[in-house]
C-alpha cells in the first residue's frame, strides 16, 4: 500500500469538492475550481473563508498593578466598628471603648 502526503490527499479532496458543487449544477473547472460564469449581471460573490478568526486575547490598557495609598485624618483609625463586622474609621479615642457598653 502506498502512502499519500498531506498535500495529495488535500488535492484529492478538493477535486472531489469540485465535482460535488458541479453536481449542484454550477459551471465549474474540476482541476482548477474556476467557476465558469456566463451571467453579465454582476461578478459571483467570494466566499472564501478567512484564515484566521480574531480572537479577544489581546488586552488593551494599562497592565499596571494598581497601588492604592489611604490617608487618614488626624484622630482616626480603621478598625472593625462596634464588633459588627465591616472595618470602618472611627475615633481614636473609642478605640479603646470599641464594642463594648459604657
Amino acid at each position: 500500500m502506498m502512502m499519500i502526503t498531506k498535500k495529495q490527499k488535500l488535492e484529492i479532496l478538493k477535486k472531489q469538492h469540485y465535482k460535488w458543487i458541479k453536481s449542484l449544477g454550477v459551471d465549474i473547472d474540476l482541476d482548477t475550481g474556476k467557476v465558469n460564469n456566463a451571467f453579465e449581471g454582476y461578478d459571483m460573490p467570494d466566499l472564501k473563508c478567512r484564515p484566521s478568526i480574531p480572537c479577544s486575547n489581546n488586552i488593551g490598557g494599562s497592565t499596571a498593578k494598581r497601588v492604592y495609598a489611604t490617608q487618614l485624618p488626624a484622630g482616626k483609625t480603621i478598625s472593625v466598628a462596634y464588633n459588627k463586622g465591616p472595618y470602618m474609621v472611627v475615633d481614636a479615642k473609642d478605640f479603646k471603648t470599641m464594642g463594648r457598653k459604657i
